[in-house]
This record gives C-alpha cells, sequence and structure tokens, in this order.
C-alpha cells in the first residue's frame, strides 16, 4: 500500500512538473483596464502579436475599462494564478491605492509582478497665448502671484502627479482645472483659456509639431532622444522625475517558472524591430527588467507618490 501511495505521488508531482513545463498550452488572457485606442491599449496589441508568435499561443487582450483601472485589475487579482490571466497597465496601477484607501487589491501584496516593460516621460507644453517661455519663467511668474491655470487631464494619473510635484518642489501654487480625459483639456489649450499641461507624449506632440502650443520641458531624469534640445524638469529642479510606465503583472502566487517564462517570452518580444519602432516613436524608453527588479520598482513608486499625495492633501475631482 505504501509504495502505490508513494508511486501515486511521484506521478502527480511529474504530471505537475509537466503541466508547468508545458506552459502555455492554451490562450493567455491580457487584460488592459482602460478603454480600447488609449495609450495602454495601443501598447498592449502589437505587443499581445509579438508574444503570441514567441509562446506559440494565442494571445487575447480584453479590456476592462474605467477610469482609474480598478475594474480590470480586481479581475487578474481574483484569477487563477496559473499564467493564463495577466494585467497589462500603466502607472496608476500602483498609484490609485494611494487616492483610494478602500479600493479592494495590493499593487503589491496581490499580485506577482513579471516586467515593467517601458517607461515614457511626459512633457509640459504651454498655450501659444501663454507668456513664459521656459520653466524658469513659469516658477518666477508664479512666485510673483501670478495666476497660472494648469490643465489636468485627469485627478488621479501621474500628470496630475507630476504637476502636484512640480508645485511643491517649485514652492509654487497652480490653478488646477480638471477635464474629463486630454481631448476636452486640448481644446481649452490651443484656444488659450489654460495655460499649462503635462501629458503623454504621443498625445501632444502633435499638437507641438503643428505649431498649435509649444513645448517647454519633459520630466524624465535625462533628455528624451527625440527631443533632445528640449530641457527636463530636473535641469531647473534636480531630482524631479515622473515618468508613465507600463507594468505586466500576474496574480499573487503565480509559480515563479511561469513568471520567468513570461518574462523572458516578454523580453524577446519587446526588442523585436516592431515594438523598439513603436517605443521609439513615441518617446517610450524599453526597461523590460526582471521580475525582482520590477517589484522593487512597484514598491518604490507606490511609495513615492503615495507619500506626495498625502503630504500635499491630493483629492480626485
Amino acid at each position: 500500500m505504501k509504495k502505490k501511495i508513494i508511486g501515486a505521488m511521484m506521478a502527480a508531482l511529474l504530471m505537475g512538473s509537466a503541466a508547468q513545463a508545458e506552459f502555455p498550452d492554451k490562450a493567455i488572457r491580457i487584460v488592459v483596464p482602460f478603454a480600447a485606442g488609449g495609450g495602454v491599449d495601443t501598447l498592449a496589441r502589437p505587443f499581445a502579436k509579438e508574444l503570441g508568435e514567441i509562446l506559440g499561443q494565442s494571445i487575447v487582450v480584453e479590456n476592462k475599462a474605467s477610469n482609474t483601472g480598478q475594474i480590470g485589475a480586481i479581475d487578474v487579482a481574483r484569477s487563477a494564478a496559473d499564467g493564463y490571466t495577466v494585467l497589462l497597465s500603466s502607472a496608476a496601477f500602483g498609484t490609485t491605492p494611494a487616492f483610494y484607501p478602500q479600493v479592494p487589491y495590493d499593487p503589491i501584496k496581490d499580485f506577482s509582478p513579471v516586467m515593467i516593460m517601458a517607461a515614457a516621460p511626459q512633457v509640459l507644453v504651454a498655450s501659444n497665448k501663454f507668456k513664459a517661455e521656459s520653466l524658469q519663467d513659469v516658477l518666477a511668474q508664479a512666485k510673483q502671484s501670478d495666476k497660472i491655470n494648469f490643465a489636468l487631464s485627469a485627478s488621479t494619473g501621474i500628470q496630475a502627479l507630476a504637476t502636484a510635484m512640480l508645485a511643491k518642489q517649485g514652492g509654487v501654487a497652480f490653478t488646477k482645472i480638471p477635464y474629463k480625459g486630454a481631448g476636452a483639456a486640448f481644446v481649452d489649450l490651443i484656444s488659450g483659456e489654460v495655460d499649462l499641461m503635462i501629458d503623454n507624449p504621443a498625445s501632444s506632440l502633435v499638437h507641438v509639431r503643428s505649431g498649435k502650443l509649444r513645448l517647454l520641458a519633459t520630466t524624465g531624469a535625462k533628455r528624451m532622444s527625440i527631443l533632445p534640445d528640449v530641457p527636463t524638469v530636473a535641469e531647473t529642479l534636480p531630482g524631479f522625475e515622473a515618468r508613465n510606465w507600463f507594468v505586466l503583472v500576474a496574480p499573487a502566487g503565480t509559480p515563479p517558472a511561469v513568471i520567468d517564462k513570461l518574462n523572458a517570452a516578454s523580453r524577446t518580444a519587446l526588442n523585436t524591430p516592431a515594438m523598439k519602432e513603436l517605443l521609439a516613436r513615441d518617446g517610450v524608453d524599453l526597461v523590460a527588467n526582471s521580475p525582482t527588479q520590477a517589484s522593487e520598482f512597484l514598491q518604490a513608486e507606490a511609495k513615492k507618490w503615495g507619500d506626495l499625495v498625502k503630504e500635499s492633501n491630493l483629492q480626485v475631482q
């Protein structure tokens, strides 16, 4: 009887190992917690195509849209920890809980990071009717008590957080004008109803290149390769850095071997010519780090922006 029991246990272990070694043997679902056509979705779909070819399985992109990405994140957190359901999200994944303390997921405890895929510095753009020619001019005007209107495309995103950090480190105050998305904000920015906005390069640069807006600074630690002549905020305010990043995570408890396979395949996918061209076009930096590095990065970003929300008493508007 003991031999039979031991044999059955060994067989089960071998079958489990074989099943894990064969991952993936069915389609993988990538949940994008934002609407189709947005920045995360635009990255997810070509990435899914490349990843599917590398893994030899179908990769299905499913949009579960909400303003802060909560719906999609919750869906993945509650999914089976087998690697067949993953979340591809933005910096909102790590910053949303700071604004919504009751959100039913923890970005650190409820997920197993696969990698930080890429990161994008933001751009500070100005209305042509706004008289400042540089960030130094902006800060000088603000310190003279001039009213400066800052458009916010959302009240909890990385753009709003970067705006708050700019005010804090610059020792100034801005009048914040919230909008339901960048589209509406651009209308007023171009017309001169508002003065400034921090936004994604992909959506802002088209207006800069057409002459409808002016570009004052970028928010990365170093100058963007596609904008080498544009200074960073950090050149005026040392240490300033605010980037929107893109993360791939699986539910907590996903086997390390599965995480490692997803990581290796994702790194290969992101280094294909098609993906490199896509990222470079929009000024997005390839990161493609390890699961351990991704975990450390997530913890650091959640703390950095969480502390800012508390210290500046930022609220959902």
